[in-house]
């Protein structure tokens, strides 16, 4: 099987840390066609690194030079509209760290771009990709969820739109995906600087809540799920508890030696890249796609404008 030519677009802290740490991997699917960064010492310390068939400033300039099959879009979301745009439009396949964009109409547009250019067009939700919610998908199966909590809390003293929107996508595209459409947000609060929480109704019938502290004590990430009969309680990114008929189901933690794990592989990076890689190949809608991501920012649009924040 032939190899995809693979560039890699910005070399900061994810890609140099997460994403091109985990290539060796990916060795006997890929070629590294190019490198992409502005900066010219973090351009020369990937290309140092990693055996990348070239290094360029910027998309247009390896566009000039070589055209990939397809790209890993590791720049700065701020600058992730222009520089996807100019891949789509090459024709060549991308996947993007999360947030596509911070802008529904922007992102609608890209979506309808990759449309029109027949190409892949997958977001890094990574957490699509962890063991322990995956494992929790499965235990549920067509077991229909009643009930739903998914938080995401921090110590960070942030409640602009922008940053909800990047840490929101991470629990709240799992909680599509485990529990199902949105139907209707019935209500949210922001307290600045610290909360912000919604009521929402699914469309299944159920509900759901969602909620983010960022003044919180600790990091947490946690997902808790009631149905008929079953309930599950995962942690990220390595803990999940199952129950069927009050008895649990299953060890607890997954995915994790003590001291000898991969983060790449534990965080769900490497998977997501890999399901990137086989659809590239097979012309198949991603799980994560940009497309099903616009309904994730479509909701948290409807919780920030009951909660009387921006939206973006």
């Amino acid at each position: 099987m032939a190899k995809i030519p693979l560039a890699v677009v910005g070399y900061g802290h994810m890609s140099s840390q997460s994403y091109c740490p985990m290539l060796h991997s990916l060795a006997e699917r890929i070629g590294l066609a190019a490198l992409v960064e502005t900066d010219e010492e973090r351009r020369a310390q990937g290309m140092d690194i990693y055996a990348f068939g070239g290094g360029f400033a910027s998309v247009r300039e390896m566009l000039a030079a070589r055209k990939p099959r397809a790209a890993l879009v590791l720049v700065p979301a701020t600058a992730h509209y222009e520089v996807i745009a100019e891949l789509l439009e090459a024709g060549v396949d991308v996947y993007t760290e999360k947030p596509d964009t911070h802008h529904l109409a922007a992102a609608r547009e890209l979506v309808a771009l990759a449309k029109e250019r027949r190409c892949v067009y997958q977001v890094g939700q990574n957490r699509l990709f962890l063991t322990a919610l995956r494992r929790a998908k499965e235990f549920f199966g067509e077991t229909p969820v009643d009930f739903a909590h998914v938080e995401k809390s921090k110590p960070e003293r942030r409640t602009d739109s922008e940053y909800l929107l990047d840490d929101g996508l991470h629990v709240l595209s799992p909680l599509l995906w485990l529990a199902g459409e949105v139907a209707e947000v019935l209500g949210a609060v922001c307290v600045p600087e610290r909360l912000l929480s919604a009521h929402l109704r699914l469309a299944s019938g159920g509900a759901a809540t969602l909620t983010m502290h960022l003044d919180s004590g600790y990091w947490v990430e946690r997902f808790l799920l009631h149905g008929p009969g079953k309930s599950a309680n995962v942690v990220t990114p390595d803990v999940v508890e199952l129950y069927q008929d009050g008895h649990q189901v299953g060890d607890s933690t997954v995915g994790r030696l003590p001291l000898l794990f991969n983060p790449a592989s534990l965080l769900g990076f490497q998977a997501a890249v890999d399901h990137f890689l086989d659809c590239v190949g097979s012309r198949a809608e991603p799980v994560g796609s940009a497309a099903s991501l616009l309904r994730v920012h479509e909701v948290m649009n409807e919780v920030f404008a009951r909660a009387g924040i921006p939206t973006l």
